[in-house]
């Protein structure tokens, strides 16, 4: 285990039912971030009024005070027009009609996946966040644009969340280059943070299935595993990869 960087963003989530609330809370903290919790609408309005966060996971039926007022009254305290905000949402069509008609980022419909949760709320954040000057760069079959945190692979769009993006990026960068652990756990998580170094296998795990996904034709051995030490990156076909 490592003691690792500062964790970047604050995500607010806001729901009334607890165990939602400690399960998404954990998962966004293994993503390396920070998390602050509200069953109570009212609460989170007051809190947030004086200490804004980074984004916001905002349930859409709460008591007291629905998603769409909450979200609404937070712009008015704030003196803004928009806020990076994500509603989860079972959707019927009449809330459906409400949302499109919002400012509001996106919404992800009930039952959901945390992949497709993460993936979305960091695309709706990097909206608010100032973009450095950064161009898209093609490596073979592989397209990487940073500035949309976008992968393609032999044209195939791949959805990854930031810290899959961040490994990907930093083992193209650097061809055929050992990628340590400990190295790639820096790239992802920044200093302060609680994390393992088994945390990057997770990553990577992950990150060749989405790849083998876009394009299942096409075989994708492009990460070479380094027992003992980590991962590199391979523009050309291996002849055999774990």
């Amino acid at each position: 285990m490592k003691w690792k960087g500062k964790m970047k963003k604050t995500i607010s989530i806001i729901d009334d039912h607890d165990t939602l609330l400690t399960s998404l809370a954990l998962q966004f903290q293994s993503h390396g971030y920070k998390t602050i919790t509200f069953a109570c609408p009212l609460k989170a309005l007051e809190y947030h009024s004086q200490h804004p966060a980074d984004g916001y996971v905002i349930d859409m039926k709460m008591p007291k005070l629905t998603g769409i007022e909450f979200y609404k009254q937070l712009c008015q305290k704030l003196n803004k027009d928009k806020l990076p905000a994500l509603f989860l949402t079972a959707v019927h069509e009449l809330e459906e009609k409400v949302l499109k008609q919002t400012s509001i980022g996106d919404f992800v419909k009930k039952p959901f996946s945390f992949d497709i949760l993460v993936v979305r709320l960091e695309k709706v954040i990097s909206y608010f966040t100032p973009q450095e000057k950064s161009k898209t760069y093609k490596i073979g079959n592989l397209e990487i644009m940073p500035e949309q945190i976008i992968v393609k692979w032999f044209g195939k769009d791949i959805e990854m969340t930031k810290s899959e993006f961040a490994l990907v990026e930093q083992l193209v960068k650097r061809p055929y280059v050992v990628n340590t652990r400990d190295y790639l756990l820096d790239i992802c998580y920044g200093e302060d943070i609680v994390v393992v170094d088994r945390n990057i296998d997770s990553h990577i795990k992950r990150i060749r299935k989405k790849f083998r996904e876009a394009n299942p034709s096409i075989k994708f051995d492009r990460i070479k595993t380094h027992y003992g030490s980590g991962y590199s990156w391979h523009p050309k076909s291996l002849a055999s990869n774990s």
